[in-house]
């Protein structure tokens, strides 16, 4: 919904997690009967607004949600019989979130939206094969577009 905001993630985590082949705007990718049409591992990127609290002029704070799809390949066995060597490439999925985790949390876009902060993260439950993480960062920012009494008489003022 943001562009500025949506191109700053996309360059922070393309920079500060480098094993990520594939970042993008969350299309529905994953959800295809046939191979998703991206590289792995991968992060899809959606931004939400889930609370607007408008202010004097019509000046908004904007509290905003950025949802990551964090999608592998699996990776083989993570069982405790596993050899060592099995169970580490298994689980090396969770170094790419920690990285990412790393590169977002308290980030804040050089003072382009207030400091992140994670809200959860969980699994989703697929058969498809995947192992893939929705990860959900928080932030605000102040949109400034003023009201005017030229916006007012095209409609686009604050009732």
């Amino acid at each position: 919904m943001n562009k500025e905001i949506f191109i700053a993630v996309c360059d922070r985590l393309k920079t500060e997690v480098p094993g990520l082949r594939w970042i993008d705007a969350e299309e529905g990718q994953l959800n295809t009967g046939e191979r998703p049409a991206v590289a792995f591992p991968c992060c899809l990127i959606d931004i939400s607004y889930p609370s607007c609290e408008t202010h004097m002029g019509g000046r908004q704070k904007i509290n905003a949600q950025i949802q990551l799809r964090v999608a592998f390949q699996a990776g083989g066995s993570t069982n405790a019989a596993a050899p060592k060597l099995v169970r580490e490439h298994a689980l090396s999925c969770m170094d790419t979130l920690d990285k990412i985790h790393e590169a977002l949390q308290w980030w804040n876009g050089g003072n382009l939206f207030n400091p992140m902060r994670r809200l959860r993260g969980a699994p989703e439950k697929r058969a498809d094969g995947l192992k893939v993480y929705n990860v959900i960062y928080e932030t605000e920012f102040m949109d400034c577009l003023l009201y005017t009494s030229d916006a007012a008489d095209e409609g686009l003022g604050v009732d």
